[in-house]
């Protein structure tokens, strides 16, 4: 059985050894299909894979593709795995539910502590929504506003803000959840003693240095990354994966 990885670049993933890791007595295997053009990579898909996952910035691509979505990828117009089942295609969002796992310790349904999600693609929007299913209360900010807007109106319950707004959010912020691909200038200016901040980047942490000199709660993304596999994984193979090996991969 071929299973992958969509996404463009992707030649730095770890996805392939966390599967190795996952499966090590398999001759399952699992591929990086990089292809800058997502139809050529979709085609690929079609003709030789039984499952795969997808990263930035095919999610939204392959949402559209799906016969069958899950409820929270309908949520989200996203999708982070492709599956072959039945003659059709099924498309589920395993980003979400790492995230609603990674966030449940700090869930307190009498204060609704306050999240700040900086970045409207993928990852951050299936983190706002697993914040929000915790009763949390939600703002996210994004370089394009009217993207933030438009995700926030559509699912309701959250409220969208300025990038330049970020700063005066802080005080009442209670955790910070960081998803965009790049540092920005504005980050410097926050304050972030007494918050939990959780970054998607994995292979260049934007905050993890500082999180670590200045004694902050800090979620790396390659935890992230290591939750949406171990459920991910399951769902692609039908098999359940050495959780604790995909773990040791990371270095968690």
């Amino acid at each position: 059985m071929k299973y992958g990885l969509i996404g463009y670049p992707i030649s730095h993933s770890k996805s392939p050894a966390m599967f190795r890791a996952a499966y090590p007595d398999s001759d399952m295997t699992y591929d990086l299909i990089e292809e800058e053009d997502f139809e050529r990579a979709y085609r690929r898909f079609l003709d030789e894979y039984e499952a795969v996952n997808v990263t930035a910035p095919f999610k939204g691509d392959a949402f559209r593709k799906v016969d069958v979505a899950d409820t929270i990828s309908r949520e989200l117009f996203a999708v982070n795995i492709l599956k072959k089942k039945d003659g059709k295609i099924y498309g589920y969002n395993s980003d979400f539910w790492a995230l609603k796992r990674m966030l449940e310790p700090y869930a307190d349904k009498k204060e609704r502590p306050h999240v700040l999600v900086i970045g409207c693609g993928g990852a951050g929007k299936a983190a706002a929504l697993a914040a929000l299913k915790l009763k949390m209360a939600v703002r996210v900010a994004n370089r394009d506003f009217r993207k933030a807007r438009e995700f926030c109106f559509t699912g309701g319950g959250m409220i969208p803000i300025r990038l330049e707004q970020v700063p005066e959010q802080m005080s009442s912020t209670r955790i910070l959840i960081y998803a965009l691909p790049m540092k920005i200038d504005l980050l410097d200016e926050l304050q972030l003693t007494g918050k939990v901040v959780v970054e998607a980047n994995y292979k260049d942490p934007c905050l993890q240095d500082r999180c670590a000199a200045e004694g902050v709660t800090y979620i790396s993304g390659m935890e992230w990354l290591a939750g949406q596999a171990i459920g991910g994984y399951e769902l692609m193979t039908g098999i359940q994966p050495d959780a604790e090996r995909v773990k040791a991969c990371c270095a968690l």
